[in-house]
Parts: C-alpha cells; sequence; structure tokens
C-alpha cells in the first residue's frame, strides 16, 4: 500500500525510459508509472517503479516477470473480475484507476485513484471577463472533498490528463499542492509540450521544473499533511453527479472551504456552525440530526428539490421572519434558513451561502463569520485542516503566478501565535492581529503553497 510517513508523489511518464528515471528521482517521487517492458528500468533506491498494464491476469504476471516493483491498472467493468485480480495478485497492485461511477469500489491494499478533475490553474479567456466577475480558477479541491466525504477510511486520490496542447507548467505544481492538501494523491502526468521542453532543455520548461521541484521538496519535507477538514461549513450532497459537483466546485471558487458529507451519513462534527441541503429530499435520519444540530446552535440553510416542495422536517421550530427569499425558523438554540427557489445557478447560491455564514458572527453584518477572508488574493483558495487538537491549519493554495507582493489574511477564532511555511523561503513566525472573535496577520507573498499553522487560545 502506497501511503507513506511522508507526502507521497506519483509521477506517470509514456516512456519506460532512463529520462523518466531521472524526471522522477529529481522530483523525490516514491512511484514512478511507465508503459510495461520486456524488462523494468533499473531505478535508485526509494524510488518503485510501476508498470501500467492492463486489467489481465497474465499482463499483471508478465510485469513481475520483468523486474517491475508493481502495477498500476484500469478497473474493469466487472467488478467480480476486478476482485479476482486483487485476490490472485494482492499487494502487487498497487494503483488501481476508477471511473467515476466505480469510486465507490474497495481496491485495498491498492491506491483507489479516481478518474475525475481538471489540469488545475487560471483559465485563460482572452481579456474577457467570467461569468462569476472573478478569475475562473480550474480546481480539484471539490473532488478530494468529495473522496475524504464519502470514503473517509481510504487516502483520497485522483487520475487525471493535461490537456494535450496546455502550456500551463504550473498546473503540476498546483496539483501536487491540491493532493497534499487533503493528506491524498494524484497521478502526476506532464502536458507534452512541458516534458518535450526538457528534454531540449528549453529555458522556460527548465525553470517551470524547478519551481515544481522547490514545490514536490517543500510538500515531502513537510509530512502527509492535515487529514481532518476543519471548515465550520459542510454542504450535504447525496450523490456526486453534475449538479451537486457545481455547487461544491463553485462554494470552494467563493473561498469558503466547505466540508462535503454524504447526505445518509450526516452527523454533527466538531467546529460545523452551519449545513447546506440544497436541491434534496433529505433521508429520514438526516433529518432528525439536523433538527438536533439546529436546536444545539446551529445553522441549517435548506432549498427545494427541483418542481417539489421542501418537506418541512424541522417540526415545532417557530417562524422567525423572510427575507430575500429565505424564510428562517427558530429551532432551539440555532435556526433553519429555507430558501424558495432551488438552487440551479450555483454561483448564486455560493454567495448566498457566503453571506449566511459571514453574517454569523457578534455584530450581525459585514463577512466577520467566515472561516478565511483574503484580501487582493483573488487567485488563491484556501483550505481549512486540522492535525492534532490545539491548532488549526490554514493551506493557501496560489492558481495564478508566484506572488512576492504582501497581502491581508484572516481567520475565524482566537490565536496565541502562528508559523508559516511556504517553498522557497525559511519558516518564519507569523505576526497576529486579534480583531474580536478572528484574527488577521500579512501574508508575505504566496510560492504556490502556503501552510499557516496557528495555535489556538487556551479559553
Amino acid at each position: 500500500m502506497l501511503a507513506l510517513a511522508a507526502f507521497t508523489i506519483i509521477l506517470a511518464w509514456p516512456e519506460t525510459s532512463p529520462e523518466a528515471v531521472k524526471r522522477a528521482s529529481e522530483l523525490g517521487a516514491a512511484v514512478l508509472v511507465v508503459p510495461a517492458a520486456a524488462r523494468a528500468p533499473e531505478a535508485p533506491q526509494g524510488l518503485e517503479v510501476v508498470a501500467a498494464v492492463a486489467a489481465d491476469g497474465k499482463a499483471v504476471a508478465a510485469a513481475k516477470r520483468a523486474g517491475f516493483g508493481g502495477v498500476m491498472i484500469g478497473a474493469p467493468d466487472d467488478e467480480g473480475a476486478l476482485k479476482a485480480l486483487l485476490k490472485e495478485h494482492g499487494s502487487f497492485i498497487r494503483i488501481v484507476s476508477l471511473k467515476r461511477e466505480q469510486a465507490h469500489r474497495d481496491v485495498s491494499p491498492a491506491v483507489a485513484a479516481v478518474r475525475t478533475g481538471q489540469w488545475p490553474g487560471l483559465m485563460a479567456l482572452n481579456g474577457e471577463a467570467a461569468a462569476t466577475e472573478q478569475p475562473w480558477i480550474n480546481a480539484n479541491l471539490h473532488h478530494f472533498a468529495w473522496l475524504e466525504g464519502f470514503y473517509p477510511k481510504r487516502m483520497p486520490a485522483l487520475d487525471y490528463e493535461p490537456p494535450q496542447d496546455s502550456m500551463q507548467y504550473e498546473g503540476a505544481e498546483i496539483a501536487l499542492a491540491e493532493a497534499w492538501t487533503f493528506g491524498g494523491a494524484v497521478v502526476l502526468r506532464l502536458p507534452p509540450a512541458y516534458r518535450e521542453g526538457l528534454a531540449k532543455g528549453d529555458a522556460r520548461a527548465q525553470s517551470a521544473w524547478e519551481r515544481l521541484r522547490e514545490v514536490a521538496a517543500f510538500l515531502s519535507r513537510s509530512g502527509e499533511g492535515p487529514k481532518r477538514p476543519a471548515s465550520s461549513l459542510a454542504v450535504l450532497v447525496p450523490q456526486w453527479d453534475e449538479e451537486f459537483e457545481e455547487i461544491l466546485n463553485l462554494a470552494w471558487r467563493q473561498q469558503l472551504s466547505p466540508r462535503v458529507i454524504a447526505a445518509e451519513g450526516f452527523a454533527p462534527a466538531r467546529g460545523l456552525r452551519m449545513v447546506a441541503a440544497p436541491n434534496q429530499a433529505l433521508p429520514g435520519q438526516t433529518q432528525a440530526r439536523l433538527r438536533e444540530f439546529a436546536a444545539a446552535g446551529g445553522i441549517v440553510m435548506v432549498t427545494p428539490e427541483p418542481g417539489k416542495p421542501v418537506e418541512p422536517w424541522w417540526g415545532d421550530a417557530k417562524p422567525a421572519g423572510k427575507e430575500g427569499g429565505i424564510e428562517t425558523f427558530r429551532a432551539g438554540r440555532g435556526t433553519v434558513r429555507v430558501m424558495e427557489e432551488p438552487a440551479l445557478d450555483p454561483f448564486v447560491f455560493a454567495l448566498d451561502l457566503r453571506e449566511q455564514l459571514g453574517m454569523d458572527n457578534p455584530s450581525g453584518r459585514g463577512l466577520h463569520g467566515l472561516d478565511v477572508r483574503l484580501w487582493n488574493a483573488s487567485a488563491v483558495l484556501p483550505a481549512l485542516r486540522r492535525e492534532k487538537d490545539g491548532e488549526l491549519t490554514v493551506v493557501l493554495i496560489g492558481y495564478g503566478r508566484w506572488t512576492d507582493h504582501d497581502f491581508l489574511a484572516g481567520t475565524r477564532g482566537r490565536f496565541r501565535a502562528a508559523r508559516l511555511a511556504q517553498p522557497a523561503s525559511a519558516a518564519q513566525p507569523v505576526k497576529l492581529m486579534p480583531r474580536g472573535e478572528r484574527v488577521e496577520w500579512d501574508q508575505p507573498g504566496l510560492h504556490r503553497i502556503a501552510v499557516i499553522t496557528l495555535e489556538e487560545a487556551v479559553r
């Protein structure tokens, strides 16, 4: 199993060659995936060379005879055939690439790499404004959050291809940063132009490679990555399809860092302040737990399933007013907020979530209730994570160029100290500026990924 004490870098290369081994070694990869060959290439200690083969017993056995350390296979449609392969070859099958509809399959001890996601970075729009009036960010944080929420007992891993004509070399850095943030992995493939540029000694490709190595080295030094979500917002999802994927995608794009929780398995968790349940009829057990959550002081935000009214499952909660298409009910110490219309426009719904969460603060105005606020950093997405009790980790990922100018950042809570780590600079303490129930700090640039660890004040 590829769950190591350090961050696991998996590099896939389209040729079984010394060049592939060289690049994997330079990157500090633990695993190199290459096409099957009559003989596995020699590799230094610490680098496992894995053959990409068909999901066929003979192909797997041939790779073993050729001296490969394991294989990566695509899951066959027949789940029984997959189980038979895993039973016969055991841990020699290192990685199983799964279609989205196969994501539920148990492929242990192999890594389950789900074929979803996109090459991350900023979308080039030829100078035109995006529909959201913000930089168009291609990101995979919501995919990792989905895997984490639906399959919490396994390492979340993605398997996607870069566009064949992509010149966005920085996407490789972002791909690793996203995976580390969730304690996960990605099967990293470079765009063809990137690989060809490296082979030719192209200056731009070489510069991008050096930065990628800096990011990879930093992530490897930083361990597995914080494994627990710490956002105060969760979105309940009945199944992973285009509708709910885009709702979550736009919520992440609004810098909300929401947890994803399977609707059938919802239970109140530490740190949650608000739970959104858009466009769905909730199971009875989930309704009961949401009533408990609201009664204890939480906020529940509900939208109707398209074409159907919302079932009033909130029991004896008292009406407390209606404003802007949202009716509020008092339920114990918390509230249930019911929107008149379904969340048909994910961008508008994300703005609604941002406003409702932001207004949950002692003053009842502004956006001081948000978990994280960033100023002058619209191409940066935050994630709130927790590695151990008493500490909060804010991870900032830049989807554009490395940033050298300072920008203001803040998070909700009371903290006594903080430290900052990021590539290409020494770790340093952070001067916190208390602002009531939150703190702010000057973020000294962003070298692709920054990890701010905050020590919580003892109450």
